[in-house]
């Protein structure tokens, strides 16, 4: 986190050379009140270690709300009436891995204001036909695509069958593996059945020999 922020900082004190002082407030959704605190202290370090430049960063943070509603609200009242320039996002883990970026990154994406995710790796945010302003800090599940190609290279394999779930992130990783076959031109047959959670959970064992 410490190295985003200082990212943010660099970018900005060009834009700031010669000028006055200028206050930037970076916003943040993160899991606990305990990250929230580990965010004011990265951003305080930041300032400290680079407190002669033009620019002061300022810390405004939320945590995750239970509804996506209720996320979008907090994005509007908390951190953009603050005038955040941008806003890091996390994705908690189980059990509460249900409170996506997803209404972070809407809110925010109607306004332009860039969201960083932290730990997401699913591949709908990659997307920006429907996450405008959504950069990425962890590669999306899909790219483990180029471990499976990388593999086939290798051990020269010729057939493969592939077993992904029927949802976006199996279809993604589908067809990453499809167009990294593609684009070498790899003479590789692939076949790709689809299972959904409840064929998967009934689907017995599978032995590789």
């Amino acid at each position: 986190m410490s190295l985003l922020l200082l990212a943010v900082l660099f970018l900005f004190s060009f834009a700031r050379a010669g000028c006055d002082p200028k206050i930037v407030n970076i916003g943040a959704v993160l899991s606990t009140k305990k990250h929230e605190q580990i965010f004011r202290e990265a951003v305080n370090q930041a300032n400290k270690r680079h407190g002669t430049w033009k620019i002061q960063l300022n810390a405004t943070s939320v945590t995750h709300r239970p509804n996506a509603i209720q996320m979008a609200l907090s994005v509007c009242e908390d951190l953009i009436s603050s005038q955040v320039y941008a806003i890091l996002v996390s994705h908690p883990p189980a059990p509460t891995d249900h409170l996506t970026p997803t209404p972070v990154s809407y809110t925010a994406g109607f306004y332009r204001i860039p969201v960083i995710g932290l730990t997401t790796r699913m591949s709908i945010y990659s997307d920006k036909s429907i996450h405008l302003s959504f950069l990425r800090t962890v590669p999306p599940y899909s790219h483990q695509a180029l471990v499976w190609f990388e593999m086939m290279r290798i051990f020269h394999w010729n057939h493969v069958i592939l077993i992904v779930s029927d949802d976006h992130e199996g279809r993604a990783a589908q067809k990453k593996l499809e167009t990294l076959l593609e684009e070498r031109e790899s003479k590789v047959s692939v076949r790709s059945p689809f299972l959904s959670a409840q064929q998967y959970s009934k689907a017995p064992d599978v032995t590789c020999m």
